[in-house]
């Protein structure tokens, strides 16, 4: 935001230079990024007034002026007669500099001695519409004034760098306020009177808002008789000041208006306007409008619109129409001053590509209560600079009125917050300072904030106003207090990080993918309908479709990253991530998601690397299933089983469940091949997911220390045939459940189906090793064990032991 120092005056009685002004404003929290001047480097030039003015008698091209600049009469040979005499024009004197380091001499031009130069706008740095010749001047300066105080040149720039939550201060009143409040200074902000015609505005235009929330205020006034023409140069310069460049007297207007009030405006050519009728409404799919750079661009229904009856004719708050353009014919005015919903703005300039003062205001948001104001000033000064008639009264449709907020002060916890013990007194001064009027309450002060200041919504936000004003340079320095803890690793994070280590180990990579996924995933994972996975917290206002909703499960992604590589030639892939999931609990905003810590793995491809001695194997269930169970064993989880499953993601017979206790940690198995053909995948893969909150449950980290034994070991073997509908684990259970603590390893060594076992019956044999820690088994008492377990299987299995 730039401001121009010498304009700010008009707002605000200021006493001090730029320099200290920048500096109070830095202090109170709004930086002052730069303080630059604006004369581009002009010297020894003066304000001239023309005695005469005759053809060059060796040149036809040629013009000899006699001037009159206080100190002598100069005679000047110039290249153009746009001038004549009695008229006031730049001089720059032999010596002068102009912009761009042009140094003037005396000199001779056909044999005639010019003694300087007669300058135009542009030599002197200055953008102005409808430059040409010679500039002339306004007749209220005396001859012999050093022309950049002539013209305003010895001004001020101060660019703020402003945080976006204070967009009160895109306005030069809103920095008037800001400079009142550090300064003491009286603000001056009253406009000058409005005279307005007999006719009213009402039976002229009419104003309909369709799209409420998307405009909660519109407000429209009328200049009839108008004449376009160059703006006088006061408001060309103050434009130029602040790096907008002048068009004509109307277009500039709506752009002073802009920069003073933080209100941005647009004008309409009134006659343009089909039936005299205003619709704001968002636009329909597919629809075309021509904007003022004469590009065409295609609507969508995102976008809010200004139309009449035959379509739109401007995009709100962003750029107008074509059709409907001030231009040299233009007779009567309609001006629009209105309230934009900031977010809708934001995503039309975005997707657009059209970004401007104005949409920059709208997106930060604009005060609902200033339109008016706005509108009957920009009035005011179009009727002023075109000689035209401002109709009586304002068109004001406001749906959603603004109110202004009232918040309840405790003084004392402002002193407590600031740390300085601030007077009562000094506190409602300071927001008098700020023009916040207050009540009194008991022991609060009630202060009632105004609508221009949005970024006030807390007593928090009072008590930064009171420190910034007070000023912050107050607040003595000091050093921290408190208890100093050594910092350590809580047990989560502990189990966390010794996960990643042995997963790491086991060979696999950690992948890190977003939290926003497409809600396409849960149709390619072939989760059921009524999944609770499919209960997803939705994002309001979504980067894109892509990513517009919150991850309940993370296969998916890892799936994509496997597709990912695979499409870059890489197919040996193993991948896990450790991440939150985010489970809905409610269905109202203002209840946070549950974010429960996930962790998924995923292999594809070859394991190992061909040699001289070894051909790679292809990834299958068993080695995920075999990762897991040393990945929880290493974890300290104890009585971990697997349990066949059905799962809609994995393929028929080759998934599993992971339970603890009989509680479910999570399922594993080969990907079903539909998915793997939605996810476009070749191949095998495996993936598991598994709920990491209940391993860090029972994780169990603390490494207990066992002597060497001192009695030897037993090795018996046995081979039982049961239905295949037993698994192996309850086996294996029952053997070491019966066995107790004499049973120190139990290993399955083969699987046999075939000829002398029955059909639907499978041989598990197991190799079990025996061993006391506080003796020598005998062998009557190894051989009652083994019969032991014999006749348990055999009892609860209906186990047939193999000789």
């Amino acid at each position: 935001m730039l401001v121009s120092y010498q304009w700010l005056k008009d707002y605000v009685d200021l006493q001090m230079g730029p320099e200290e002004l920048a500096e109070k404003l830095t202090m109170s929290g709004i930086e002052v990024e730069s303080v630059s001047s604006f004369n581009p480097g002009i010297t020894n030039t003066v304000v001239g007034k023309v005695l005469s003015v005759k053809k060059h008698p060796e040149a036809d091209k040629l013009f000899i002026a006699q001037v009159d600049i206080k100190d002598e009469i100069s005679q000047i040979v110039a290249g153009i007669d746009n001038f004549q005499a009695g008229d006031l024009v730049p001089v720059a004197k032999p010596g002068a500099v102009l912009p761009g380091g042009f140094k003037i001499k005396k000199s001779k031009l056909r044999g005639v001695t010019s003694n300087g130069m007669l300058c135009s706008a542009q030599e002197l740095g200055l953008e102005l519409a409808h430059d040409y010749g010679i500039l002339v001047l306004d007749q209220d300066y005396p001859v012999g004034m050093d022309i950049a105080a002539a013209l305003g040149l010895d001004d001020w720039i101060l660019e703020l760098g402003l945080t976006p939550n204070r967009s009160d201060c895109l306005g030069l009143l809103g920095v008037a306020y800001e400079v009142s409040a550090v300064t003491g200074a009286p603000l001056k902000n009253e406009f000058p009177e409005l005279s307005t015609a007999k006719e009213g505005i009402q039976d002229l235009v009419e104003v309909t808002i369709i799209d409420e929330d998307l405009c909660s205020r519109y407000s429209a006034r009328i200049v009839k008789n108008v004449t376009i023409k160059p703006s006088p140069l006061w408001m060309q310069k103050r434009l130029l000041a602040v790096g907008i460049r002048p068009i004509n007297n109307i277009v500039d207007v709506t752009n002073y208006i802009m920069w003073e009030c933080n209100q941005p405006l647009h004008g309409f050519d009134y006659d343009r306007i089909k039936d005299q009728k205003i619709i704001v409404r968002k636009a329909d799919a597919g629809e075309v409008l021509v904007t003022l750079d004469e590009q065409e661009r295609k609507l969508d229904e995102s976008m809010l619109v200004i139309t009449d009856p035959s379509g739109p004719v401007a995009l709100a708050g962003v750029m107008g129409g074509l059709s409907t353009e001030i231009t040299e014919q233009t007779r009567t005015v309609l001006i629009e001053a209105a309230c934009f919903e900031p977010t809708t703005i934001r995503r039309t300039s975005r997707n657009l590509g059209l970004r401007s003062e104005s949409s920059l205001r709208f997106e930060r948001g604009t005060d609902p209560e200033g339109t008016i104001r706005a509108a009957s000033r920009a009035a005011q000064l179009m009727a002023q600079l075109s000689s035209g008639q401002v109709v009586n009264g304002v068109v004001d449709e406001y749906p959603i009125p603004a109110a202004a907020q009232v918040i309840p002060l405790r003084r004392d916890r402002a002193r407590k917050i600031i740390g300085l013990d601030i007077s009562d007194q000094k506190i409602e001064g300071i927001m008098k300072g700020l023009y916040f009027e207050t009540e009194e309450s008991g022991n609060l002060l009630n202060v009632i904030v105004p609508t221009r200041r949005p970024d006030i919504t807390r007593e928090v936000d009072l008590v930064e106003e009171i420190a910034r004003i007070y000023g912050y340079e107050h607040i003595e320095t000091s050093l921290p207090r408190g208890v100093i803890t050594q910092g350590r690793k809580t047990r989560e994070q502990k189990l966390e990080g010794l996960a990643k280590k042995l997963l790491t180990s086991f060979g696999l990579y950690e992948a890190i993918t977003y939290s926003f996924i497409h809600p396409r995933q849960y149709d390619d994972l072939m989760l059921d309908t009524n999944d609770p996975l499919r209960n997803v917290v939705k994002v309001y206002n979504p980067l894109s479709e892509e990513q517009s909703v919150m991850r309940t499960t993370l296969l998916g992604n890892l799936l994509n990253a496997v597709k990912y590589n695979a499409n870059r030639n890489i197919n040996d892939i193993r991948l896990f991530e450790l991440g939150a999931v985010f489970i809905p609990t409610e269905s109202s905003l203002e209840t946070l998601p549950q974010e429960r810590q996930t962790l998924a793995l995923v292999l594809a491809g070859d394991w190992g690397r061909e040699n001289w001695c070894q051909k790679p194997e292809q990834v299958d269930f068993y080695d995920l299933k075999g990762i897991l169970e040393l990945f929880v064993q290493k974890m300290g989880l104890k009585n971990c089983s697997f349990t066949p499953v059905s799962h809609s993601t994995f393929h028929p017979g080759r998934a599993a469940e992971i339970l603890i206790d009989g509680e479910k940690l999570g399922v594993l198995g080969e990907v079903h091949a539909e998915v793997m053909s939605r996810f476009d995948l070749e191949g095998k893969v495996c993936a598991a997911e598994i709920d990491f909150s209940r391993i860090l449950k029972y994780a169990n980290i603390h490494i207990h220390f066992n002597s060497l034994p001192k009695y030897p070991a037993v090795l018996r073997d046995i081979a039982v045939v049961v239905k295949n509908t037993i698994s192996s684990d309850r086996i294996s259970r029952e053997i070491l459940d019966t066995a107790g603590e004499l049973a120190e390893d139990l290993t399955l060594f083969d699987v046999y189906q075939g000829e002398q076992i029955p059909s639907g019956y499978r041989s598990l044999a197991y190799s079990i090793v025996y061993r006391s820690r506080d003796k020598t088994l005998t062998d009557k008492e190894i051989n009652d064990l083994h019969q032991k377990v014999i006749d348990s299987l055999v009892k609860k299995f209906e186990a047939h032991i193999r000789e």
